[in-house]
């Protein structure tokens, strides 16, 4: 008796797998008729390289290379990264630095000027990874990371 069940089984299995197989490959014949939207032509254009958007280059420097650096250029721009700077004021009286919160950070160095050498105090490792990953980064002018105690520094 069961033998008779798995022939009537098989009997009705075959004609559905074969339909199932025909439904298949009329469905893979179906993407080839539908055309495609026209693409528009692509034009690819590259710009010459400037001798400007060099990488800068980021130096750490001491407190005393700083004071020498300070002397030396008059074009020098100080951001004081530090918490504190709001209340303390900056330990060099005849640097102009200016104070900058974390969160303004940011656009600040998309401001920055290409050819201006600038000096950071008191960046921590995010500040750091702010300015290597930043747009200001393409320019000429090397840019100072001041580690160390300025209040130490020998002033001449």
């Amino acid at each position: 008796m069961y033998p008779l069940w798995s022939l009537a089984a098989m009997a009705l299995a075959v004609p559905m797998y074969a339909a199932k197989r025909a439904w298949q490959s009329r469905m893979r014949e179906l993407p080839d008729n539908i055309s495609s939207a026209p693409r528009a032509p692509v034009t690819i254009a590259t710009r010459p390289e400037s001798p400007r958007n060099r990488s800068r280059v980021i130096q750490w420097i001491s407190p005393n290379e700083f004071l020498s650096i300070h002397i030396k250029r008059s074009d020098l721009v100080v951001f004081d990264l530090r918490e504190s700077a709001q209340r303390d004021p900056f330990p060099i009286p005849t640097a102009f630095a200016l104070p900058v919160s974390p969160k303004e950070l940011a656009p600040l160095l998309a401001w920055l000027p290409p050819d201006r050498s600038v000096v950071f105090y008191g960046a921590s490792n995010l500040s750091i990874f702010l300015i290597e990953t930043s747009p200001c980064m393409d320019g000429t002018a090397t840019l100072y990371v001041l580690d160390g105690n300025l209040n130490l520094a020998e002033v001449a």
